[in-house]
């Protein structure tokens, strides 16, 4: 198995795209901290079904834009596992809305999470790994929004794209130390948030038809990508932002739905 013997933190992995990596991470052999912030029913079953792998499962409760919750977090990694080998940031938020009628509370918490977030966790296992020559492997969860601004999503492409840019910058301040870190961008993928935007079939279908694929991806298959990033697979791949999206930033089509009104 490609993560045998790792341990892995993904943070807001208690539902959706995290979950789906958490528990392709216990598939591939790994151990998994299941980061949440509020859910803890939801965390408790996404660790049950990393155990039921025959993985090694802790859940975390930590609010990742608190600095004080983050290190609590990895003290409690290190207390349970001894070890961190592999840390995805996934944990994020999305509210929609226009930069006009955006408040300025409203922007301070979604960078807060989205993009504070991952410098907390990013710095503090970084500097564990730095420390105790831990040739690891970081994963930020961007989004195609960081490349391609959505529309109506106020703060979360500018957020986003943030993601991106320090996930290169701690590429190359890291790389002399055997740490790789490398973000992952996200199409449309189904998830709870989807299901409730999209909860007719006219809806879905009507986003779909913005998807070359003309379908939403799984958060497995996210995970599955994620599973590369943090094997000896891409061994030589840091820096990099890796897109899933079903062909959505290779296309017009894309950006035609967008502007159609349709998101």
């Amino acid at each position: 198995m490609k993560l045998s013997g790792k341990v892995a933190i993904v943070t807001g992995s208690s539902q959706g795209i995290g979950c789906g990596i958490a528990l392709k991470f216990a598939e591939s052999g790994a151990d998994v901290v299941i980061n949440y912030h509020t859910n803890d029913d939801a965390a408790k079953t996404v660790a049950e079904q990393v155990r039921s792998l025959g993985r090694k499962a802790l859940t975390i409760r930590a609010d990742v834009s608190k600095a004080a919750d983050v290190e609590h977090m990895v003290n409690k990694t290190l207390e349970a596992f001894g070890a961190i080998d592999i840390l995805v940031n996934n944990a994020g938020i999305f509210i929609g809305g226009t930069i006009a009628e955006l408040e300025e509370d409203t922007w301070d918490r979604v960078m807060a999470v989205n993009l504070k977030g991952v410098f907390l966790c990013c710095r503090a296992v970084g500097n564990y790994m730095m420390a105790n020559q831990v040739k690891g492997s970081i994963i930020n969860i961007a989004s195609i929004s960081g490349r391609l601004p959505e529309l109506n999503g106020n703060a979360y492409s500018p957020s986003k794209a943030g993601v991106i840019s320090l996930s290169a910058l701690l590429a190359v301040e890291w790389a002399g130390y055997g740490i790789r870190v490398n973000s992952l961008s996200p199409g449309p993928v189904m998830t709870p948030l989807q299901q409730s935007i999209y909860a007719t079939p006219a809806l879905l279908a009507a986003r779909n038809r913005g998807i070359p694929m003309n379908r939403h991806g799984r958060p497995e298959e996210i995970g599955s990508a994620a599973v590369f990033l943090a094997s000896d697979d891409a061994s030589y791949v840091t820096g990099e932002n890796l897109s899933v999206d079903g062909g959505s930033l290779a296309s017009m089509y894309h950006l035609i739905h967008q502007i159609s009104g349709q998101h």
